[in-house]
């Protein structure tokens, strides 16, 4: 049987490498939680970490579900681009649906969230009049736009979207874009009306 004092030692350490290696100064935008137990005849050790939220980093394959990459997914999905499930697991299936999604916007195809995509999925959700729509409902909803339900994204649109963006309780940018983290922000402000 393993000494606890030896596996405790060994899971600081897979947490600090896992940690290290998203490769960025800032983690990714999700929650992540890691738990680690090892029983002995009378103990158990657990280890959780959690990683904060940012409104640009980059989001590649990695375990655990979170709204975000289930906004990606639902964004991709909208375009046809994603064909799964929207479980908010950025697996394989996720990867792919960006990499297709990348190569046709003509940015680097790395099947990664990042600030390029970041930008490229706001453009084309911008033009896509279904999924304005569907903000439009929800911005109404929360009593943020008093605009038509047109399709359109327009200036009002815009105008309340940035005004979501400024009582979003998650870190965002305040830039009336329609990205996947302005998405979970509706999201929210709807289930909380």
């Amino acid at each position: 049987m393993r000494p606890l004092r030896s596996l405790t030692s060994v899971v600081v350490v897979v947490l600090a490498l896992a940690a290290c290696s998203s490769g960025d100064d800032e983690p990714l935008a999700e929650d992540t939680t890691t738990t680690t137990g090892a029983t002995t005849s009378t103990t158990q050790a657990t280890t959780t970490t959690t990683l904060a939220t940012t409104t640009t980093s980059t989001v590649a394959p990695s375990e655990g579900a979170t709204a975000l990459v289930s906004a990606i997914q639902q964004q991709l999905q909208a375009l046809g681009y994603f064909e799964g499930v929207t479980d908010g697991i950025y697996g394989p299936v996720t990867a792919a649906a960006i990499t297709e999604f990348q190569q046709d916007v003509g940015i680097t195809a790395d099947g990664e969230y990042g600030p390029e995509t970041y930008s490229a999925l706001a453009v084309a959700m911008e033009k896509d009049p279904d999924y304005v729509s569907d903000v439009q409902e929800g911005l109404k909803e929360v009593g943020l736009y008093s605009g038509p339900v047109d399709g359109q994204y327009g200036s009002g649109s815009k105008r309340a979207v940035e005004a979501l963006q400024e009582d979003c309780e998650l870190p965002i940018e305040v830039d009336g874009r329609l990205t996947p983290q302005t998405h979970v922000c509706l999201e929210d402000a709807v289930r909380a009306a």
